[in-house]
């Protein structure tokens, strides 16, 4: 019971723009899912990249950055759809985007597993996250340690 009460207080403590965000989620999931895979991971993440100008100072970018990683990771949770890593990274790039806030896409494979290929055989696994100013948003702070991330 107090699990539900602590749940409904959190979501009752975001702001109008952030549950536009959760509310408009699904539709944006299933934007940047289908330009995925129409348009290939390039032409997706050049298409989500900022449009004009966002706030000026750069801790009212990140700030926004924080609140729209937080309401996206809202909607994931609570909303019917599980996305994986790049759809969900894609999706917050999107609404960063819009919001004219840059970011970067980070790709990476486990940093134990990166020295490890070409001496056997190892299974491909692969993250993605978004970070701003060297800040990553939806993601625990260490993935940059436990993951390495490909050049360009």
């Amino acid at each position: 019971m107090a699990e539900a009460a602590g749940k409904w207080s959190r979501l009752a403590a975001l702001s109008g723009r952030q549950w536009w965000i959760m509310l408009s989620a699904p539709a944006v999931l299933t934007l940047v899912w289908f330009r995925l895979r129409t348009s290939g991971y390039r032409k997706t993440l050049a298409a989500v990249q900022p449009v004009g100008a966002g706030p000026s100072s750069d801790a009212e970018q990140l700030a926004l950055a924080r609140d729209t990683a937080y309401a996206l990771a809202v909607a994931v949770k609570y909303g019917p759809w599980r996305p994986q890593c790049l759809l969900r990274s894609l999706a917050l790039g999107w609404y960063l985007g819009r919001q004219g806030i840059a970011f970067e896409l980070r790709l990476g494979v486990p940093a134990a597993a990166a020295g490890v290929a070409g001496r056997r055989a190892v299974d491909f696994t692969a993250h993605a996250w978004v970070e701003h100013a060297g800040v990553v948003l939806n993601d625990r702070n260490s993935v940059a340690r436990e993951f390495r991330p490909f050049a360009g």
